[in-house]
């Protein structure tokens, strides 16, 4: 897909601003086929040589470009959780130095008592 758009870029390119004769080279199939196993061949090359980089990192104990991605995600996360725990802390203070409710109203009239039950002495036989 990413060959497509290049290779549509390049003819666009070559369309406005190259003479006919360039563009019947540009547009001859196999100089297309050639192109396309240029782009190819430069993509492989990229990778084998982040593959290389990535393992004389390993054996030399550096740090690569994924480990510090990752380390910036996890760096990130915990910057957003101290926040979130810090406007919790603010929050929890801040309902502890807010005025308490007001008490509700005295009730005028008093709670009625238990009634009492005496203990009947014992019947003697």
């Amino acid at each position: 897909m990413m060959l497509d758009i290049w290779r549509d870029v390049v003819l666009k390119a070559v369309l406005e601003r190259f003479s006919p004769i360039a563009l019947k080279v540009v547009t001859n199939p196999q100089v297309q086929a050639l192109l396309t196993q240029a782009l190819n061949l430069q993509a492989d090359m990229r990778q084998n040589i982040e593959a290389q980089v990535r393992l004389v990192a390993r054996t030399l104990e550096l740090v690569t470009r994924d480990e510090l991605t990752s380390l910036r995600a996890v760096v990130k996360e915990l910057e957003a959780e101290v926040e979130r725990l810090k406007a919790q802390v603010r929050a929890q203070e801040a309902a502890r130095e807010a005025p308490p409710a007001a008490a509700p109203a005295a009730n005028p009239e008093p709670a009625p008592m238990p009634k009492k039950t005496a203990k009947r002495p014992p019947k003697a036989r």
